[in-house]
């Protein structure tokens, strides 16, 4: 399995050994900020669809934080450790998921609309209630402070595991990290799908003006 997940993150990854954690003498297959940055992509996307956070204003600004925040550590301008390029790298993708759902969770769309994104959105929402249970239990306040206290909570347990775990965990965070790597895959996607369907929507009014409303 690893062998397979070394050669699938070589096309994304630079993979320097000095820079890559070995939970248990195995080595992981990214480096230690690639694997916050795919972890981070991974964790964000099951807290999304679990809790159900609203992108406010206030969220995508801390998110966007998130993202400014790699310019200091990714260009090594600041003395950093194995532990904090995988923090860096971890709350990098959360911004980095948060901002690539946004198109997705319908925040764009206007009210009443029944598009490709917020048609999805209600899918997943379905799917979600019946798999968790209906969230709408929970206010809007107690929801971000749990997704909050799940970044922290990743952002804290995600070294220390590499840090001090065995072979188990190099299995374990290699797997998340693979998911996280889909889950990024699958976003954009969505949204390159998201874009030609808008562009296709926008030539037919255009070519078929008499069907507007």
């Amino acid at each position: 399995m690893l062998a397979i997940l070394h050669h699938l993150f070589g096309f994304v990854c630079g993979q320097d050994a000095d820079h890559t954690w070995a939970p248990g003498g195995l080595l992981l297959p990214c480096c230690q900020r690639c694997l916050g940055l795919y972890a981070g992509a991974g964790i964000a996307a099951l807290l999304h669809l679990w809790l159900r956070p609203q992108l406010t204003r206030r969220f995508l600004e801390v998110h966007g934080g998130f993202l400014l925040l790699m310019a200091p550590f990714g260009f090594h301008w600041v003395p950093q450790d194995p532990v904090v390029r995988t923090i860096s790298g971890l709350l990098f993708g959360f911004g980095t998921f948060a901002f690539l759902w946004l198109p997705l969770s319908g925040k764009f769309a206007e009210p009443g609309a029944s598009g490709m994104g917020m048609g999805l959105i209600r899918r997943i929402g379905r799917i979600g209630r019946r798999r968790f249970g209906k969230r709408e239990a929970f206010g809007v306040r107690p929801r971000l402070m749990a997704y909050s206290i799940g970044v922290a909570v990743a952002a804290g347990l995600v070294p220390l595991l590499a840090a001090c775990g065995g072979q188990v965990t190099a299995y374990a965070l290699s797997s998340l990290a693979f998911l996280g790597l889909a889950v990024l895959a699958a976003v954009i996607c969505g949204n390159f799908a998201l874009a030609l369907y808008g562009a296709v929507q926008l030539v037919r009014r255009r070519t078929h003006p008499r069907h507007q409303e």
